[in-house]
């Protein structure tokens, strides 16, 4: 299952809160403002109510006379829903026009009481009720005043889609937002993610201390695993050479001895004594190479570690007129430890220069598949059949040469501990081609491995 990104999770959250934050605030807003309205109309009947007692008087018969009505037009529209009433006794005594001769049937009510009830039509309306005592009259008179209910819904269905509207929008304003404070809060991973990118394929050796203080312990702890890295690299080529000291001068000293045994006994031990270092040799070569886990950082110059060995095989070869080019090795980089390219490319070229008639070329180049490095010469050059075993541990074509037979094998042990190859052709000018695969860094490229893949 694919891992869901910070900047999901974080804006997914965030949604989530704000949706149910305006949510919540659009129930409170509605309630509110239906509260609100509800007073209002309960005020609004509450004047008219007391406008009708304002009116009202009893005669000397005790019997209830109205010196005016209300004067809004809607007591006078049959059915609109807006009705007052005055009963005594059970009695309509009086009731707005708009009634049109039918009667609120009201609860009983000891005080002045709000009431939700259905007119004669079904319509919902919203009652105040008073009973209120005149002079000369005997008993109470009760008033009611009524408006249809259906109004405060309308009122408030329509604050409820303006405020839904209003608080979509700025939900939607919010999560934008949101987006763009995690994308900022988030760029420093971006950089750190960068910074990791650099040391991967060279750029540089170390972590920028410039990150936030919440980046700071990863960034620290990336440069301690590094140092340490390191360090481990160091100490292991340490012992390796060490050890190779120490077998030599024992290893020399029985070849020695073997050497004054006459017979049987002395050819037996001389071949195990050569297989030992041969096997030392080989094993401490590899023990020497730093491989991909200690390549992280390193990057090598190809010219440069060219432009030494050339010198050195100069200097050995200088009797035999030989001539060494290079082609195309200028700004290519191996992703991976300078010795690491050195023990390879030195191999290579010795071996070359050894078999090489009066010329050796070593051309490179930067592909999809990596870093391509091809190493040449004029020499009698290797049958087809007979290259996998010019690979293996020892193999020797040629006995009569000095050697161990070691160098080819382990310039490929190194390429494939980079996830690399070698590969033994014929070259163009007769002899043998040694055409190596690894990965390549460039200053502006990320690294590539062998496979073509970042």
């Amino acid at each position: 299952m694919r891992n869901i990104s910070l900047t999901r999770r974080l804006a997914f959250a965030a949604a989530v809160l704000i949706a149910f934050s305006l949510f919540g605030a659009g129930e409170l807003l509605v309630f509110m403002f239906r509260d609100h309205v509800e007073q209002r109309f309960d005020l609004g009947l509450v004047d008219h109510l007391e406008e009708l007692v304002a009116a009202s008087e009893a005669d000397a018969a005790g019997r209830l006379t109205l010196g005016w009505t209300t004067f809004d037009p809607r007591f006078n529209r049959p059915g609109s829903g807006w009705y007052w009433q005055i009963t005594q006794g059970g009695t309509v005594e009086a009731a707005s026009v708009s009634l049109s001769g039918m009667r609120l049937d009201m609860p009983p009510a000891d005080s002045e009481t709000v009431h939700l009830l259905d007119d004669p039509t079904g319509q919902p309306l919203r009652v105040f009720v008073r009973h209120i005592t005149l002079p000369r009259a005997e008993g109470e008179f009760t008033y009611a005043v009524s408006g249809p209910a259906d109004e405060i819904k309308d009122d408030v269905r329509r604050f409820s889609m303006i405020t839904g509207a209003t608080l979509a929008t700025l939900g939607a304003g919010l999560i934008i937002a949101v987006l763009f404070q995690v994308r900022y809060g988030l760029r420093p991973l971006n950089r750190l993610r960068d910074a990791l990118s650099d040391i991967r394929s060279g750029r540089r050796h170390r972590m920028p201390e410039t990150f936030p203080a919440e980046v700071e312990p990863v960034v620290e702890e990336v440069n301690a695993l590094l140092d340490h890295n390191a360090a481990l690299l160091a100490r292991a080529r340490a012992h390796a050479g060490d050890l190779a000291h120490a077998l030599k001068h024992p290893l020399m000293v029985i070849a020695h001895e073997a050497r004054a045994l006459e017979g049987e006994r002395g050819l037996v031990i001389a071949e195990q004594v050569a297989a030992m270092r041969g096997a030392v040799d080989r094993n401490l070569a590899r023990a020497r190479i730093a491989g991909p886990g200690a390549a992280v950082g390193m990057r090598a110059p190809v010219a440069e570690i060219f432009q030494g060995l050339r010198y050195s095989l100069d200097l050995l070869y200088r009797d035999r007129g030989l001539k060494i080019e290079g082609q195309g090795l200028d700004g290519l980089f191996f992703a991976g430890d300078a010795q690491d390219l050195e023990e390879m490319l030195g191999n290579l070229m010795d071996n070359a220069c050894k078999w090489g008639r009066s010329r050796v070329r070593v051309a490179a180049s930067h592909s999809n598949r990596g870093l391509e490095i091809a190493v040449e010469d004029d020499g009698t050059g290797v049958a087809e059949e007979e290259r996998e075993a010019a690979l293996t541990r020892g193999g020797r074509l040629d006995e009569q040469a000095a050697g161990t037979g070691l160098g080819l094998s382990i310039a490929r042990d190194i390429a494939e501990l980079y996830r690399g190859s070698l590969r033994l052709s014929e070259s163009e000018f007769g002899g043998l081609k040694a055409e190596l695969i690894l990965p390549a860094s460039d200053p502006g490229r990320d690294t590539w491995t062998p496979n073509g893949e970042k």
